[in-house]
């Protein structure tokens, strides 16, 4: 699926860290060792099943690209657990906290600013791609994909997180651009709607409230089909939000019963 983005646009509204809001929430402040830990702390609590997306232990000593830095909690997991690391962001703000990470605890690897719809490496660089909750932002998730497969080396992986065209949210919140998207997924009839600016504001905004540039939302069966080349395509749903009477639920509650049924996420492990 391809848009019209504007590049500069959507990195200047990543150059806010993905989750400045929460970490304020959290009252993180500062980028000391204290503060970030505290920020890894909820986050890794509140998605407890990247660990079993992400197989962090699996890839020491791995060559491992991840795309979308967002607070670097993630990068900073994965060398620590002997990746060969390697990010990439769009904007120069994630890159700039991976590193001052990867300093503060004497890490190998680092970050640089670049995209992946035009992925500075060559061809087999890597063992592994993470991306969780990027290309769903490129403009271009189609072309993100086959960048991923291009860097890969034959046999390589890929965890890449999107968001589901059929959640729970879209079915009550956006009825009918989720609608027009299974007519065209399912029937080939008609075409997915761009999201409006209250359906990306519901899934990403800045601490000013203004909406992500581009947001598309995908199924499986969608991802599939952009995939088709790959030798391997795993595809589980995940993440449930806090709208009432969800809210009421215990987190863990809903994660297991609700999530594989009609969760936010899409969390696909695939291999070259």
């Amino acid at each position: 699926m391809s848009t019209s983005t504007d590049a500069s646009g959507n990195s200047a509204f990543w150059n806010e860290l993905c989750g400045t809001t929460l970490a304020r929430s959290l009252g993180v402040t500062d980028s000391s060792p204290k503060s970030l830990r505290r920020f890894d702390d909820w986050y890794f609590k509140f998605y407890p099943y990247l660990e079993r997306h992400i197989p962090f232990s699996a890839l020491s000593g791995r060559r491992v690209l991840e795309v979308g830095l967002g607070y670097g909690s993630v990068s900073q997991r994965l060398a620590e657990r002997g990746a060969i690391y390697q990010g990439l962001d769009i904007a120069s703000g994630p890159v700039e906290m991976v590193n001052h990470r990867f300093r503060q605890r004497g890490l190998a690897g680092g970050a640089r600013q670049g995209s992946i719809l035009n992925c500075p490496f060559g061809d087999e660089s890597f063992d592994y791609v993470v991306a969780i909750g990027c290309y769903h932002h490129t403009g271009d998730l189609e072309r993100a994909i086959r960048e991923t497969r291009r860097v890969l080396r034959p046999g390589g992986g890929a965890t890449i997180m999107v968001y589901s065209a059929y959640s729970y949210r879209r079915w009550i919140r956006w009825p009918g651009p989720t609608l027009s998207y299974f007519l065209w997924d399912k029937l080939k009839i008609g075409g997915p709607r761009r999201a409006s600016d209250s359906e990306r504001a519901a899934y990403d905004a800045d601490s000013s409230g203004a909406a992500a540039p581009e947001t598309v939302f995908v199924s499986a069966s969608h991802i599939r089909r952009m995939a088709a080349d790959w030798s391997r395509v795993d595809i589980i749903r995940e993440n449930i939000g806090d709208e009432f009477p969800l809210s009421m639920l215990p987190r863990d509650i809903k994660l297991s019963i609700l999530g594989p049924w009609s969760g936010l996420d899409l969390y696909c492990r695939m291999a070259k």
